[in-house]
């Protein structure tokens, strides 16, 4: 009986990341170790592991259900492994800007929150983390400019995937993954791919492109999850620590990652890239919405409902209406 209480009251939950140690989401990550320890009188503990030591996120959510991990902090695709339709948030052109991705996320996070339950995932946080754009060789403002355009798609990621297949008739599509995107680039098997300005620049893809298409094809988003097994081993007082914890830490994680990305553009500039700006109320921008919305289409059914999808359509038109009521006064 003693023991099964200093089981339950003494936990160290293995959490991954592919952050590498050094970088700005490690270390709030640690701080949020330090705090939840502390709280807790380190009855209950938390080790981060970064860098992609765990492996890849599909490893690391494989990891979690076999019980190696207890959970980890993910991009987009990660969570995608887990519940398909946060990908939804995802959607090329669905938001404009960060205001109408936090709006959304307000009224549909208890909605999101319970899918992962579902599955077995407590979803502690979910986050913005920048802005996506494409890069390349040769100046893009339009579709018909990705022609003769080697594209690089993140082998393995179903979104990227169906982007690529708008794309297919116009550009060649090299599936790669991430490890071996650098190497395309300077071997000229990849010449233009799609990324954060902050990735962009650390990875040092930056340093083998001349242009970036400066309008955002999605807001990439990321979060953290722990496995409903390990959460239900915490006492109750606990639980609300690590939840509050978490929210706190990785809001200002987010925020971080939004500035990193902003100053990795200023630097693209310093690089001598050039930032080429579509013309929105062309016909070819049009296309280029037009190809969003049909990836949109694709990914009904399959990856959510067309309830879900209509639900956060109407609340992020539901805030853009607001947002033009308040721009009248």
């Amino acid at each position: 009986m003693f023991w099964f209480l200093f089981f339950v009251f003494n936990i160290t939950i293995k959490m991954g990341a592919l952050s590498p140690e050094g970088s700005s989401y490690m270390t709030i990550a640690n701080k949020m170790k330090d705090e939840f320890e502390k709280i807790t009188g380190g009855k209950a503990k938390i080790v981060w592991y970064g860098g992609g030591v765990m492996g890849d996120e599909p490893e690391m959510v494989r990891k979690i259900k076999m019980g190696q991990l207890n959970g980890g902090g993910f991009t987009g695709y990660g969570l995608g492994a887990i519940e398909k339709s946060i990908r939804t948030l995802e959607l090329p052109g669905l938001f404009e800007d960060y205001e109408e991705f936090y709006y959304v996320w307000e009224k549909m996070q208890d909605e999101f929150k319970s899918r992962f339950r579902e599955k077995g995932f407590e979803l502690l946080a979910y986050f913005p983390i920048g802005k996506v754009y494409v890069f390349s060789n040769k100046p893009i403002s339009k579709l018909d400019d990705f022609s003769g355009v080697k594209l690089w798609v993140w082998a393995g990621d179903p979104l990227a995937a169906e982007v690529a297949q708008v794309l297919k008739g116009y550009a060649q599509l090299i599936n790669l993954s991430i490890a071996d995107v650098l190497t395309g680039l300077q071997t000229g098997m990849v010449n233009a791919f799609y990324n954060l300005p902050y990735g962009a620049l650390a990875l040092q893809w930056s340093k083998h492109v001349k242009y970036m298409l400066d309008y955002p094809v999605n807001i990439a988003a990321g979060g953290v999850v722990i496995s409903t097994k390990t959460l239900e081993k915490l006492s109750p007082e606990h639980k609300k620590a690590l939840h509050d914890i978490t929210e706190k830490y990785f809001k200002t994680a987010s925020r971080s990652l939004i500035e990193e990305n902003d100053k990795a553009a200023e630097e693209f500039k310093k690089q001598g890239i050039k930032f080429i700006s579509p013309d929105k109320n062309s016909p070819d921008f049009k296309k280029i919405l037009e190809a969003f919305a049909k990836v949109h289409e694709k990914f009904k059914g399959e990856f959510y409902t067309p309830d879900l999808y209509q639900s956060i359509v109407k609340l992020r038109d539901e805030y853009r209406t607001l947002v033009k009521s308040k721009d009248k006064k």
